[in-house]
Order: C-alpha cells, then structure tokens, then sequence
C-alpha cells in the first residue's frame, strides 16, 4: 500500500503519544495545576478516567481512520448513495480482493471486535489490546494492498 495510506495511520501515533504526555503530565502534577485557569472546572477523578481510557480512546480513533481508508479504497459501487457497508464487509471483502492471509484478516478482526467493545456498549467481548499492537496489525493489513489503486 502506499506509504501515504499508512502515514495516516502514524499520525494517530504521534497524537497518541502527545495526548498520553499531557494525561500523566495532568495527573503527575494536578496538584499544582489545578489551580490554573484551565482546570477550574476538571477533577482529579475525571483526569484518573483520561488517564485509564487514553489508549482505548486512541484504537478507537486509529481504527476509524483504518475503516475511512477501506472505504476510500473499495467505493461504492452506486455513485452518490450512502455507504453502509460494515467494517466486517470492508475488511473481508479487501483481504479476499487482495488475497490478504488469513492471519493478517484476522488480526484486523480482532481489532475492530476490541474498538466494538470500546465504543459500542453491550458488544461482545474481546480481549485487550495494545495501541502499539492495533497499530502493527492494521499496517500490516494495508502493507498487503497494491501500491496504486
């Protein structure tokens, strides 16, 4: 795939690690910076929640840009309707397009099954995972899309 699709994926890291600063930073020195204007109207316990979801927040926002991408690269086939696929669909339908191994599909899978349970309430489980290793299986995953679509 061109390293443009998957620079949009590494920009989401760079915002991840910035974010993920500024929460331990906040909540290291909440004592000091609660005072300031910014944080009158914050509490410790709302920065300890930032702190605790920053990394599911992230997947969720990484896999979002994963699914806008699938999108871009495997159009509707109606010209102007709405696109209701599922991600489910998106990334079958481009593993089996681009003969992506099961494995890679399947990982992929597992992330959007973890970004289901973050988002979605009442979803079924899945078991954790790493922004760094949401990240390595989507790259890989689009790694295996042709260079010029």
């Amino acid at each position: 795939m061109s390293h443009l699709q998957i620079q949009r994926l590494i920009l989401i890291k760079g915002e991840y690690k910035a974010a993920q600063a500024s929460i331990d930073y906040t909540e290291r020195e909440w004592s000091r910076l609660r005072w300031e204007q910014g944080f009158s109207r914050i509490e410790f316990p709302q920065v300890r929640q930032a702190t605790v979801n920053i990394e599911r927040t992230y997947i969720a926002r990484l896999f979002s840009v994963f699914e806008s991408i699938l999108r871009g690269v495997l159009p509707v086939r109606v010209s102007g309707s709405p696109d209701r696929r599922s991600v489910y669909d998106l990334i079958n339908r481009a593993a089996s397009k681009w003969r992506i191994p099961a494995p890679i599909r399947d990982e992929a899978h597992h992330i959007r099954e973890f970004r289901n349970l973050t988002v979605h309430q009442n979803s079924a489980a899945a078991s954790p995972v790493l922004f760094a290793d949401a990240l390595a299986a989507l790259n890989r995953f689009l790694s295996r899309l042709p260079d010029t679509l």
